[in-house]
């Protein structure tokens, strides 16, 4: 099983996103298309690694908009995001390759981090990239 840890804030949004939810920022079509295009071309399924999987209704957000998800991660008592990802890979032994985007960097060194940023979100490139990398034969 191939998976992708997903953020949400500087992933699937950005600075000039118009959507909002809650009255926030909310998820900009454009970026959620990308998401959504890296999980056709790569038969991933989606684990959550954002903050917005502590509500409800904003994982229902993300299912709405990006993507349906299949899981959330754990939520590590050091607020460690590269933590977060290996509990919930320790406890998954069945994911034959993995890939991670988000625009912080709170990950460790050996874990496949596709970085974004907040003035863009997730740009075709990015989006490329990351395609690449799950639908390659080796790994890391």
């Amino acid at each position: 099983m191939k998976v992708l840890f997903l953020d949400i804030d500087g992933v699937v949004n950005r600075v000039g996103t118009r959507q909002r939810y809650h009255g926030f920022m909310g998820i900009d079509p454009v970026l959620a298309s990308r998401v959504r295009r890296i999980i056709l071309e790569t038969d991933a399924v989606v684990v959550l690694t954002s903050t917005w999987r502590y509500f409800q209704d904003g994982r229902e957000e993300v299912d709405r908009h990006v993507c349906k998800t299949f899981d959330v991660t754990p939520t590590a008592d050091t607020g460690f995001r590269g933590e977060e990802v290996k509990m919930w890979l320790d406890q998954h032994p069945e994911v034959t390759r993995y890939a991670i985007v988000d625009d912080d960097t709170d990950f460790y060194a050996d874990q496949p981090l596709f970085t974004t940023n907040w003035q863009t979100g997730i740009t075709d490139e990015v989006a490329l990239q990351v395609n690449e990398f799950l639908n390659r034969g080796d790994y890391p």
